[in-house]
């Protein structure tokens, strides 16, 4: 039997202790840092104390359910906003210190500045002025980094299908930049475009 210490939380708990001493508590999370192609994206949303929502891990859903789960963090959360960092900038910076930087913006964007961060990861963001606690799959343990893990997917997932009638052929619509078969075999054939990260590699 695990220890109290030990033992796997519950979605939720975290922020339900939390909210005992902040009202305002921020989870932030990202998508698209394993892509090959396209910007980083990150979500932050502060939602009401004693918040329900029945979000989960976006990559644990349907393209469908994040969608309904998006318009129900929007009418419920008091504030959420996203932010993310280009190719360019994830060239210059590599894709860690991209990544963070996406996340600091989509705070910086809050309408309602946090008293308190939970990052999604291990690593806290930098040149931040909150207390903030990082939690190793966030997204699966607490309900604001699940909820900005929606945001950030669903609005990278609508980005990634307009760049697709941009450069119609590459099928940026089902991979959304991801490495599948698909995209790599498209890579091959029609050559890499400005939107794609160097330094991948075509296995």
């Amino acid at each position: 039997m695990a220890s109290p210490k030990n033992r796997p939380r519950t979605l939720g708990e975290r922020e339900r202790e939390l909210w005992y001493y902040f009202r305002y508590i921020a989870g932030v999370d990202e998508a698209g840092r394993g892509a090959l192609a396209g910007p980083v994206y990150a979500g932050a949303v502060i939602l009401p104390p004693l918040s329900s929502i029945p979000v989960n891990d976006s990559k644990l859903l349907s393209p469908k359910e994040r969608e309904e789960l998006f318009e129900i963090i929007k009418k419920e959360a008091l504030c959420w906003s996203f932010g993310y960092a280009t190719v360019e900038e994830i060239e210059e910076l590599g894709i860690l210190k991209a990544t963070l930087l996406a996340m600091r913006r989509a705070i910086e964007k809050l309408e309602i500045k946090p008293e308190y961060l939970l990052v999604d990861g291990n690593i806290p963001i930098p040149n931040m002025d909150i207390p903030q606690e990082t939690i190793v799959k966030g997204d699966r343990k607490c309900l604001s980094i699940a909820s900005a893990s929606i945001v950030a997917k669903v609005l990278r997932d609508r980005y990634m299908k307009e760049l697709d009638k941009e450069y119609p052929g590459y099928g940026f619509s089902r991979h959304k930049g991801y490495a599948t078969k698909e995209h790599r075999e498209k890579i091959k054939s029609l050559g890499s475009l400005l939107i794609h990260r160097k330094g991948f590699k075509l296995l």
